[in-house]
């Protein structure tokens, strides 16, 4: 009981032990849990282990909220959504280890189940992929950095996470009932990929930088058969990493700016029968979907 109510439990001297008795109960759903407070101790009962966290969260905010003391009471509780997630953006603002596990325990005690890693941005690439070291010596750090609209004029960065803090932070979150999704943006936000492998452009005569303010920006990935070898070889490394069910490929915030000059877009799209740059974004993301799936 001590991680969970931050103490030990204290008990009248009429409690009859055990204190604290947990036990699984196959005639609940998977998440659902009963919590039985009584003058003689306190029974919880779960579908599963995850079930058994969220009765002792429910312990813990009782404590929290009547300052040590816990009432009788008995909950019966079941979550309405089977999906309970938050994102953390790692990418703009960095965030070290220990604020990444504070990030997961705030989750375990609001019953959250899914924490969805934002990894990847026009602002930093912030994972480490062993096969393209550029990304951790380019992609990984930018010029300077913004703090509410103020630039500071210092280097930020490099700031990743390497595959081995990686898997102690899956290990964290799945002592916690948590499962991680992992998001690797495409075919928008690649200023910071472009930056350390600008041949996966559209080339243009642009010069690629990590972007050091916010904004939706015109470097885009080039769906060129090199490019589609690169974000297959990405995602091979991330897929190794993480044993979530679901992987996300972002798909949003795409400029067609670069596109619409690029001669090889202009003679894929006539080739595939595309009738515009929305469709050519639709057939970049369904060709790395049948990847992920085939996965």
């Amino acid at each position: 009981a001590a991680p969970i109510l931050g103490g030990k439990l204290a008990l009248g001297s009429h409690a009859a032990a055990p204190a604290l008795s947990l036990a699984g109960d196959s005639s609940l759903a998977r998440e659902e849990y009963v919590l039985d407070v009584t003058r003689r101790g306190i029974e919880l009962r779960g579908g599963s282990v995850s079930a058994v966290l969220y009765g002792l969260q429910s312990l813990r905010q009782l404590a929290f909220e009547n300052r040590g003391t816990i009432p009788v009471v008995r909950i019966h509780d079941k979550p309405f959504f089977a999906y309970r997630g938050a994102m953390l953006d790692v990418c703009r603002h960095f965030s070290p280890i220990g604020e990444v596990k504070r990030f997961i325990d705030i989750l375990a005690l609001h019953k959250l189940n899914v924490f969805h890693w934002h990894l990847t941005d026009d602002q930093g690439w912030r994972l480490e992929i062993k096969k393209y070291p550029k990304l951790m010596e380019i992609a990984a750090v930018r010029g300077e950095s913004e703090e509410w609209g103020w630039i500071d004029g210092n280097p930020y960065g490099p700031h990743f996470y390497t595959q081995d803090q990686v898997r102690d932070i899956i290990a964290y979150a799945k002592e916690r009932q948590i499962e991680i999704i992992p998001e690797i943006e495409m075919p928008g936000h690649a200023s910071a990929a472009l930056a350390a492998y600008p041949e996966f452009s559209c080339g243009l005569g642009k010069t690629y930088v990590v972007r050091d303010y916010f904004d939706v920006f015109d470097e885009v990935y080039c769906p060129k058969e090199n490019t589609f070898t690169f974000l297959e070889d990405v995602l091979t490394e991330v897929m190794q990493l993480f044993p979530s069910h679901y992987i996300h490929i972002g798909g949003d915030e795409c400029p067609k700016k670069a596109w619409k000059k690029c001669s090889h877009c202009q003679a894929l799209m006539k080739r595939e029968g595309l009738e515009d740059e929305e469709a050519l974004q639709s057939w970049f993301i369904h060709r790395m979907e049948r990847f992920v799936n085939s996965k």
